[in-house]
């Protein structure tokens, strides 16, 4: 019972919050334009930051795009870099209203070289305002780093709930300096290249259309987020119905082996029961004494198994980079974990009835006879 239960929880924690998280950590985005490449991949990259990208795009065509008739509000990012494994996103302003960030300590940037870090960074990393880091080439720590041009940072955002806090945030031209030897002033540089743009449109209409003029028209692709996210949770889906049934087997087992002990009691211990029965026990009594018995298996290792459970995906969550930003939504799983315990003790109650019927009827004359 505490191994099934324990499988269970755990399944149902995993999949119920990585669902809230994918959704909160989007913020309401229609679609995203970068490279060729697999949708998925420009997903996960651009918008949840656990994938790497699949290339860059000419900034001079983002911003024609970003001004198309179809698009309400676009904001360009560029990738490449990192600090102890948190990316650092180079943007524009505002990229802090995709989130509604607020600064706890601080200002935005001003010029470039700047940052504003997440809460998880700072608490993380220890960094501070007016501190200087220096970031490492690639989107994990590998070493390399760009130790001529080091980042400042300016302002610490509040816990959003929301990737952005484990995101160090400057502007474009900090990113295109580390990476280009071209004269940023010139902001129509052909050469200048952003990582991918994240985008809302003006009216829903256009999801049908708009894609479809990025995607023949372009050496760029348009990925719609709730569309990809969706069909990752289709192949997650399956991965998480074997662990479910998995559980399930178990459980089931230990339905069996709570039923088949509780009889074996019985047959051992029938003459005992007699001598209860005789000395005032009523059938009831008896009855209820074997369902309480059977119960307490019951409810102490499922209860066991939700505690192993949590502590489980907690200790998962604690080794974990991802584990610092989880979206819990306000423990909306709780219900469906107490639903399923509910469920489970309600079968392992009729589990039991059929060793205390057996218990109910049982012949006391017959039994102290043959003893």
């Amino acid at each position: 019972m505490i191994l099934g239960m324990t499988v269970i929880t755990v399944s149902i924690l995993v999949n119920q919050i990585t669902k809230d998280t994918f959704k909160k950590n989007n913020p309401n985005l229609d679609v995203v334009i970068g490279a060729k490449g697999s949708p998925l991949q420009l997903i996960l990259s651009s918008i949840h930051h656990i994938d790497i990208p699949t290339g860059n795009i000419n900034y001079k065509n983002a911003k024609k795009i970003m001004k198309h008739p179809a698009i309400k509000f676009g904001v360009p990012i560029s990738l490449g870099d990192n600090f102890q494994n948190f990316r650092i996103v180079g943007t524009d302003k505002s990229f802090f209203k995709l989130y509604n960030a607020k600064l706890k300590l601080g200002s935005i940037w001003d010029k470039p070289m700047q940052s504003v870090i997440g809460s998880n960074v700072a608490n993380f990393t220890h960094l501070k305002i007016d501190k200087f880091f220096v970031g490492s080439h690639g989107l994990v720590d590998t070493g390399d780093i760009h130790s001529e041009q080091p980042y400042e940072v300016v302002g610490i955002l509040k816990k959003t709930g929301t990737i952005l806090d484990n995101l160090i945030i400057t502007n474009l031209d900090s990113v295109w300096s580390l990476h280009s030897n071209e004269d940023l002033s010139l902001k129509n540089n052909d050469n200048l290249e952003v990582t991918a743009l994240l985008l809302k449109y003006k009216n829903k209409t256009s999801a049908f259309s708009f894609p479809r003029l990025i995607n023949k028209n372009t050496n760029m692709q348009a990925a719609s987020p709730n569309l990809e996210i969706s069909k990752l949770f289709k192949i997650t889906g399956e991965a998480h119905k074997v662990i479910d049934y998995l559980s399930m087997l178990i459980i089931s087992l230990s339905f069996i082996g709570i039923l088949f002990t509780l009889l074996n009691n019985i047959n051992e211990r029938k003459y005992d029961i007699a001598i209860l029965r005789t000395l005032g026990f009523t059938k009831i009594k008896i009855f209820s004494i074997t369902l309480i018995e059977g119960m307490t298996i019951s409810f102490l290792g499922s209860f066991i198994g939700l505690l192993f459970g949590g502590i489980i995906y907690k200790t998962i969550e604690f080794f974990s980079l991802l584990g610092k930003n989880i979206v819990t939504n306000e423990f909306d799983f709780i219900y469906e974990l107490l639903t399923m315990w509910f469920v489970i003790l309600i079968i392992s109650f009729l589990a039991c009835l059929l060793p205390c019927l057996k218990v109910y009827k049982q012949n006391i004359r017959n039994t102290l006879l043959n003893s």
